[in-house]
């Protein structure tokens, strides 16, 4: 049978999208699938989606080159979707009449749509030789009664509503009973993590989801911060984007958590994260499944989750892979975060149960639950409709769409595994190599001067049963004296010279964890260095080398009401001798330096205390930066620059974001110029790994 998928915007994120995708991939092996988008912003997905599953647009609204911006009804209101829906303002008259012209006239066997406004479409307009299912991704009591009274209206149209979980479908019977239209919970699906899971041996908590107050945080925040010092070597992770970043920043600094809670902002694809952590931590005051609960299973992590409606409890079985504890309860949440802390053998018992038990949520297992729904579906209605004609249930015969090979190149991704000696392995599936003889190759971006010579990888080729080919290659550490220090594309180059830069798939960099450790336990007096894959902005895959003859690595900087002292590592053929220097040094017109004692704890380590009151009574500018630097003899004024470089993921400047301390300004030599006022000293990592300091009375 043909399955067609009605969705807002395949072209964007969300848990939604995701969802569907891969429920649609799935089903791509046994039927043919379409998604259709009713807006198209982009030039492609965020998400990488099978050649298997058709895609496609009713209103192109890209920007600069959306065929439908500036089209007739573009800018009248919808007459379909409720006012009270959420997405309300971005329907309108042309997208009324795109919609309900597809569903009239599509060929699908089966439509489905995928949020309330959706839904009305499908069950008003579909043409009758077609089912109709309506997905609800939302919690039913969520949706506005205005919108579930048109639901209540015209949903008896519809062949059969899902739900993400069995007490919603119990709460939208219940709210918005449907004579005749069964109402069945179908929980989303996850699909096996291309990473290896989660040992339990890394001591971070890991947490991921949007930056929404309704994700509770704060709360997430506020319970590690009760147990940190229980446990000062383990930290929390936040990956997500959102309005609420700048509260649980500005949280983060209140508490005392710089350089232990990390805010890491968005990253994708997220599996690696995840599988870098041993526990995860859901703490959301409401979810209406809980996809971050089983991406983290499936990773091998436990779960401590707050029992919030209705996902969580549906999901976790408390006790067994996970522990389930008072929705809002801080304590609760500390409680059980230090229970697995404190417990190795438990956390790895939850951890191989949550792996085990997240099996039920692969693609597959659901994909078979939706077509015994459609087949159901379609013998009430043959029942009914002597007329009705019964799709064909012959199978395609393929694999799922999720194991199907990109059409082109281009539209493949490069999986890379760092490990901790140095070496960094590329993996990449494509469509069958043929003539076109494709290798990987790494090509400088340089930010000045002379680009260096590309640097062809040995790249093996390999069949895939599914018809495409699986690159593979490998970069070694020795390369790194070639590459040097700098920022590389990930390439791919046929025989023919064509060359595409790659979108980054997976980057399993935990590895780095370790190797950050032993090279701080152990700084080595040979050259340094380290290799970084990471996504740029549009997701294409770069790599960031090191090769340093030398090289200071701060391990910590403590900012406190009134002081801010630096502990750093020198990794050289020097020691760090009595007599070392920290120096500052002013960058600008006004270029000064200030250097101040760098106490040695041993020939490798120091610490040193920022006079912060000579920065502020030296000040020329009401903005200063001030570089960092160790002078590691008093008889050799060669110095180092200090930079924090040494970690798995690139973000360093957002991860580690410091507080500022305000300094009175009272004393300072040039009070006529800059009036009194409180002078902010903050310091920070810059996007390059070094570190610096601003000085500001903005």
């Amino acid at each position: 049978m043909k399955v067609s998928f009605l969705i807002n915007n395949i072209y964007g994120i969300g848990g939604t999208n995701r969802t569907v995708i891969n429920l649609a991939e799935a089903l791509s092996a046994r039927h043919e699938v379409e998604i259709v988008s009713v807006f198209r912003r982009a030039a492609a997905p965020k998400f990488e989606i099978s050649p298997q599953v058709t895609v496609r647009a009713l209103v192109d609204l890209r920007a600069g080159s959306g065929a439908d911006r500036g089209a007739a009804g573009l800018d009248e209101p919808t007459g379909v979707v409720p006012r009270q829906e959420e997405f309300y303002a971005q329907y309108s008259k042309l997208s009324d009449e795109r919609v309900i012209g597809h569903l009239k006239k599509t060929d699908a066997d089966v439509v489905v749509g995928t949020r309330p406004s959706l839904n009305l479409f499908v069950a008003r307009f579909t043409r009758d030789g077609a089912l109709r299912v309506a997905q609800e991704h939302m919690t039913h009591l969520a949706i506005p009664p205005a919108v579930r009274e048109e639901m209540a209206r015209v949903y008896p149209r519809l062949d059969a509503v899902t739900t993400v979980t069995d007490a919603d479908a119990r709460s939208f019977m219940e709210h918005t009973p449907i004579a005749g239209v069964p109402v069945v919970g179908i929980p989303n699906s996850v699909p096996q993590p291309v990473v290896t899971p989660s040992d339990g041996s890394r001591k971070v908590v890991v947490s991921a989801g949007r930056m929404h107050h309704i994700k509770r945080y704060d709360l997430l925040i506020r319970a590690f911060a009760r147990i940190a010092d229980d446990f000062p070597d383990w930290q929390l992770r936040i990956y997500g984007d959102g309005n609420e970043a700048a509260k649980l920043r500005a949280l983060v600094t209140e508490l005392g958590l710089a350089g232990r809670a990390l805010l890491m902002g968005g990253f994708s694809p997220i599996e690696s994260e995840w599988a870098k952590g041993s526990i995860a931590a859901v703490t959301s005051s409401a979810e209406s499944f809980g996809m971050t609960l089983v991406e983290a299973m499936r990773c091998g992590l436990p779960v401590v989750s707050t029992d919030c409606p209705v996902g969580p409890r549906e999901i976790l079985r408390d006790g067994e892979d996970g522990i389930l504890v008072p929705n809002g309860d801080t304590e609760a949440v500390a409680a059980a975060l230090h229970r697995l802390m404190a417990d190795d053998a438990l956390r790895r018992a939850m951890g191989t149960a949550a792996l085990r038990n997240s099996a039920r949520y692969d693609p597959g297992v659901v994909a078979d639950r939706y077509t015994e729904l459609f087949e159901s579906a379609a013998e009430r209605r043959a029942a009914a409709a002597p007329k009705y004609r019964r799709p064909s249930a012959k199978a395609l015969g393929r694999g799922p769409g999720s194991d199907a090979p990109p059409a082109t190149v281009r539209t493949a991704v490069v999986h890379t595994v760092a490990d901790d000696a140095g070496w960094l392995r590329f993996t990449a599936d494509g469509p069958d190599d043929g003539k076109h003889r494709w290798n990987l190759q790494l090509r400088q971006n340089p930010t000045g001067g002379r680009r260096l010579p590309d640097m062809p990888l040995r790249t093996t080729r390999r069949p895939l049963p599914s018809g495409g080919t699986r690159y593979t290659a490998a970069l070694t550490p020795s390369a790194l004296e070639e590459l040097g220090d700098g920022r590389w594309r990930v390439m791919m180059v046929s025989a023919k010279g064509e060359a595409v830069h790659m979108k980054a798939g997976i980057r399993d960099t935990r590895a780095l964890m370790a190797a950050r450790a032993r090279l701080l336990a152990s700084p080595a007096g040979t050259p340094v260095v380290w290799n970084l894959p990471y996504a740029q902005q549009g997701g294409k895959l770069m790599l960031r080398t090191v090769h340093r003859a030398q090289h200071v690595e701060c391990t910590a900087v403590d900012v406190t009401d009134d002081a801010i002292s630096v502990r750093g590592v020198l990794c050289a053929e020097r020691a760090v001798l009595p007599g070392a220097r920290f120096v500052l040094v002013r960058r600008g017109h006004h270029r000064a330096e200030i250097s101040v004692p760098a106490h040695a704890t041993d020939e490798r380590t120091f610490h040193a205390e920022v006079p912060l009151r000579q920065v502020v009574d030296d000040r020329l500018e009401r903005w200063e930066d001030w570089d960092w630097w160790l002078q590691p003899s008093p008889a050799d004024r060669r110095r180092v620059r200090v930079c924090h470089l040494f970690e798995d993921f690139p973000d360093v400047k957002g991860a580690y974001a410091y507080p500022a301390v305000p300094v009175a300004d009272e004393l300072s030599r040039f009070v006529v110029v800059h009036p009194s006022r409180p002078v902010r000293v903050r310091p920070y990592c810059s996007a390059s790994g070094a570190m610096a300091m601003n000085v500001v009375d903005r």
